[in-house]
């Protein structure tokens, strides 16, 4: 079923929530049958439950429809956990209100990225966009008070990587509280990540294009639609294509906005940045997964990198991306994350960076449950190549079973 992307009046907004893209036949694609979905034990091991979609499957499917696809004992688990997760959220909305409202009464400007955003904005119904933390954006100069104004609401910092003690690229700060349904994450950046693969985002620029949103009624800030065309799919491929539900918010983001997003404007971002290939595939992607159209104003094509680039894709990856989907192609999907750039020079860093990584990324491979001193990280340069080489070879027998799958 095509999805139309014209602007809507709110009589035809209804309808148009009606032919939201469906997730239940993806996700037995992608597993083999919805009885064949790992199921985790707890909600706090289990972040990405059902690629992050649990929320839109529950609502697709009647509880009937659901108990005879998975079966009794795996819907109980599926829906105990839907409750905490739905619990979990609602505390967000309450802690992203708290802390939102401390920053602008404190007059620092800040500007919401990803899961809060899009689920407040994108979302007809928040509660279908689960999150398991909350990004937020600040000016270097206030990242000092904002983070005593955290503390002041009882977070404290985590540690996510114990490479971050020595690491001098940090552009964001984890902290968090515990709550009566779980903790609390918010995550405070001067910019958005730096990465492996020769692509950053500008804060000054982010902030220049900015949107004003409403979240949880406090006025602040979301990135421009172009910067968030760009940056969900950056992230999608930043974490190889991993979840679903990345996929499924650029998706939405296309239903709700495509006629309102200045495509030359994104097209001379994407080009600035690196990220042309990276939007042509990940559009391309969603159209093959959901089923979805374009208004005729959107030339993707433009977007299309070199025939080289499009050839090594092909042929090591085929066409069908709907299928790259599935959990067992793993190894695939990090190929297509290193091949979508934008021409030679850029495919030489991202394959010199494959084999020899920065010193930040090194340190996140190997020193989390290494026992040497974190600055001895550089003895690992010589062991990188030698142990991409064993996994590669162990992957092979997994790898062909799933591509017979």
């Amino acid at each position: 079923m095509d999805i139309s992307f014209a602007s809507a009046s709110p009589k035809d907004a209804v309808r148009e929530e009606d032919c939201l893209p469906r997730v239940g036949d993806v996700l037995e694609s992608m597993y083999g049958g919805l009885d064949n979905i790992p199921v985790p034990a707890s909600l706090e091991s289990g972040s990405s439950i059902l690629q992050g979609c649990l929320p839109l499957l529950m609502k697709e499917l009647s509880s009937e429809a659901l108990l005879q696809r998975v079966g009794s004992k795996k819907y109980e688990r599926l829906r105990d956990l839907y409750y905490q997760s739905s619990l979990l959220n609602l505390w967000y909305s309450w802690e992203v209100k708290r802390v939102l409202e401390t920053l602008t009464d404190a007059h620092i400007p800040v500007m919401v990225l990803k899961g809060a955003d899009i689920a407040t904005t994108l979302y007809r119904h928040p509660e279908l966009r689960h999150y398991t933390d909350v990004d937020l954006m600040v000016r270097p100069e206030n990242l000092a008070a904002t983070i005593e104004l955290l503390k002041g609401l009882g977070y404290r910092y985590h540690q996510e990587y114990r490479f971050e003690s020595v690491s001098r690229q940090r552009a964001a700060f984890v902290y968090v509280k515990e709550v009566a349904a779980g903790y609390i994450v918010f995550e405070i950046h001067t910019s958005p990540h730096q990465n492996e693969m020769g692509v950053s985002f500008q804060a000054t620029e982010l902030w220049e294009r900015a949107r004003p949103i409403t979240i949880e009624g406090v006025n602040v800030y979301g990135m421009g639609l172009e910067d968030l065309l760009l940056y969900l799919c950056w992230h999608f491929r930043s974490h190889s294509f991993s979840r679903l539900i990345w996929l499924y918010d650029i998706t939405v983001l296309l239903l709700r906005h495509a006629g309102d997003i200045d495509w030359q404007k994104a097209y001379a971002i994407a080009k600035k940045q690196g990220l042309l290939s990276t939007v042509y595939y990940c559009v391309q992607w969603c159209q093959a997964v959901f089923h979805i159209s374009l208004p005729e104003q959107v030339q993707i094509a433009q977007f299309a990198p070199p025939a080289l680039i499009r050839h090594l894709v092909t042929h090591f990856v085929g066409n069908d991306f709907s299928a790259l989907l599935h959990v067992g192609l793993h190894h695939e999907r990090k190929i297509v994350q290193r091949l979508m750039v934008d021409d030679k020079p850029a495919l030489c860093q991202v394959m010199l960076r494959v084999c020899f990584p920065s010193p930040t990324h090194l340190g996140r491979l190997y020193m989390e449950h290494s026992r040497l001193p974190v600055r001895l990280f550089w003895l690992y340069y010589p062991l990188h190549p030698l142990f991409m080489l064993r996994a590669y070879f162990k992957d092979r027998p997994r790898r062909k079973r799933a591509q017979h799958i």
